[in-house]
């Protein structure tokens, strides 16, 4: 894999895989927190504000992959440069808020901005993911936590680690593949739909249509 793909298949991670944290994010004096009594709201607007940040630049280096995923114009690689940068920020706070409260769930700062917790930490580094999936399925038993976010992240561990990924959120282009995105291997792939039904993911076709692939399920055994 060219750096450059490599570079920003990393820096775009599961961006249109998620709803926005852009503008149309509800506002912080309208948006809903079931069950939220002793809700943080400094910390819940500063985690919407800093997932803002986590997907300011991902959407325009999404469409330049896919539009073309060998070449880096010089404009590109200052947005993946900017992203970085962001991206270590809000993993640097993450790890400030986690050792004062613990893993910011839904309680504590409401669905919204534990989603944005939860896409900061898919955007570090492996150490900084194998430190948090721990929690993030702590959260989830607890109600504090979407599924869907615990099953992405522990696709993006096990393909970081070299193994095969569970739900099939993971993408990847190279040389073996031609420079075109592709998905990495998955476990007992016949049954990946049902895996991804039962927290709350679109079947595999309806999430790759996102990057313009068709998906080919293996024939049932």
């Amino acid at each position: 894999m060219n750096s450059f793909t490599a570079t920003t298949v990393s820096i775009l991670a599961i961006a249109l895989a998620l709803p926005s944290l852009g503008a149309d994010v509800p506002s912080t004096r309208t948006t809903i927190t079931r069950g939220v009594s002793h809700l943080n709201a400094a910390l819940r607007d500063e985690l919407i504000e800093r997932g803002r940040n986590d997907q300011k630049y991902r959407a325009a280096l999404q469409e330049q992959l896919i539009k073309s995923p060998t070449s880096a114009p010089a404009q590109t690689l200052d947005l993946i440069k900017k992203q970085a940068e962001l991206d270590r920020q809000n993993i640097d706070r993450i790890g400030e808020i986690v050792r004062q409260f613990g893993w910011p769930g839904r309680s504590l700062v409401g669905e919204d901005a534990s989603t944005a917790a939860f896409l900061i930490v898919q955007h570090a580094e492996l150490k900084d993911q194998q430190k948090y999936l721990p929690l993030l399925e702590e959260a989830v038993k607890s109600g504090e936590a979407k599924p869907a976010d615990v099953v992405m992240l522990e696709d993006r561990v096990l393909t970081r680690e070299g193994k095969k990924q569970r739900y099939g959120t993971q993408l990847h282009s190279g040389p073996d593949t031609g420079e075109k995105l592709v998905l990495y291997p998955i476990d007992d792939e016949e049954h990946v739909d049902e895996r991804r039904a039962a927290v709350g993911l679109p079947p595999l076709t309806e999430y790759l249509k996102l990057f313009n692939l068709a998906y080919h399920p293996p024939a049932k055994k």
